[in-house]
């Protein structure tokens, strides 16, 4: 138990599994003898405006209560656990989105004067896909008289990621945004282990064909198992997977314009999508798919950049030795503009560009050369 308390919230939009995560990670820094604490800030109001106020308030109604009301019964939630907190240090693991779209209108979920209350050492938006989400919310009896499109859905995720950065900030504390898919110890070593070194993993995916990706992502998959055991947490961009919203719309927009014709906004699109295995298709009118593409777009970078600022270090992951605009900006934005450790695994045949030599600490040839050399120099640097 740490002498004084570690204060996580767990922000990012509704629909986007955050609670169940943060349930998984509970539960395993629990079984490696950690005394974490989990909340969610809805159950404390609950209890606060049927205590005090004789309300009866559910995930359905309370964002349709008066501003003012809704105000003073989150700042006292927020009192009473800050109280609990100092009362019984352990580890908080507190679950609260920082704004909430509803009814067309975006609702603050938490403020500064909340955060200064409850003091968090880190924050972390948890994101998911918008597919997922879409489908969650409109299954959700809190949500689905709310009718989200694909882009509210990515402007809310923009709204709350910037909101939840500019709280980091004024608290100067850890900010993550992090994909629900990555596994739940990534999370609780956030929570319990910030110590750990951690390390973002870049790779070639855009231009690597589907048949070589798949044996290539295996590969990976155990390469990352290597670095967990050398304690080196991994951020994975890999997790999230809606960038395939972008292709098969260029693929829509290609086809009928090669034919002279011109899309069609009401066209339905399928989309494909493998989560752990299990192949999911959804529909969209080409007319949302094209409304939504400038924001995952944009976003796709925004998050790739906000996990290389969160890691200790660029892992430059490319025994294909394929070429990669996006690994190469990546690098530079590592090593340049932060000035970040980065170390390269290239297996092609030749050397690699100087486009990717010039952005790196260290060039390996094989994954297992690393691992060999991270034992002995880049664990110990970290305190790994």
């Amino acid at each position: 138990m740490p002498r004084e308390s570690r204060v996580v919230i767990f922000s990012g939009p509704a629909g986007s599994g955050t609670y169940e995560r943060m349930l998984e990670a509970a539960q395993l820094a629990r079984e490696w003898g950690y005394d974490v604490h989990i909340a969610r800030l809805f159950d404390r109001m609950a209890k606060v405006a049927l205590e005090r106020y004789g309300l009866e308030i559910t995930e359905e109604n309370v964002l349709n209560l008066l501003r003012e009301r809704l105000i003073t019964i989150r700042k006292e939630a927020v009192a009473q656990l800050r109280r609990e907190i100092e009362s019984e240090p352990g580890f908080y693991m507190i679950r609260s989105p920082a704004t909430f779209f509803w009814g067309g209108t975006l609702i603050t979920g938490l403020d500064l004067d909340d955060v200064m209350t409850l003091r968090p050492d880190a924050f972390i938006v948890v994101v998911d896909d918008v597919m997922p989400v879409k489908e969650r919310l409109a299954s959700d009896p809190e949500w689905r008289t709310q009718r989200f499109t694909l882009r509210d859905i990515a402007s809310w995720r923009e709204q709350e990621t910037a909101m939840v950065e500019e709280l980091a900030r004024w608290m100067k504390a850890e900010f993550y945004v992090i994909a629900r898919a990555h596994p739940p110890r990534v999370f609780a070593d956030i929570v319990v282990n910030p110590q750990k070194p951690k390390a973002y993993l870049s790779f070639p995916m855009t231009h690597v064909p589907p048949d070589v990706f798949r044996e290539f992502e295996e590969k990976k998959n155990r390469f990352v198992d290597e670095l967990n055991e050398l304690g080196i947490v991994i951020f994975d961009p890999a997790t999230m997977m809606e960038g395939v919203l972008l292709s098969v719309l260029e693929d829509y927009e290609n086809k009928v314009r090669k034919q002279g014709g011109e899309p069609d906004p009401d066209e339905e699109l399928e989309v494909k999508v493998s989560y752990e295995g299990e192949e999911l298709v959804y529909k969209y009118t080409y007319q949302e798919l094209a409304s939504v593409d400038p924001l995952i777009e944009g976003q796709i970078v925004k998050r790739d950049f906000s996990m290389i600022e969160a890691a200790n270090m660029v892992i430059v992951y490319n025994p294909l030795g394929i070429p990669s605009p996006g690994v190469a900006c990546e690098m530079m934005y590592g090593h340049r503009v932060l000035g970040k450790d980065v170390y390269l695994i290239w297996g092609g045949e030749g050397r690699p560009s100087p486009f990717y030599t010039a952005f790196c600490n260290k060039r390996f040839a094989t994954a297992e050369e690393f691992i060999e050399y991270a034992r002995s120099h880049v664990r110990p640097k970290w305190g790994g």
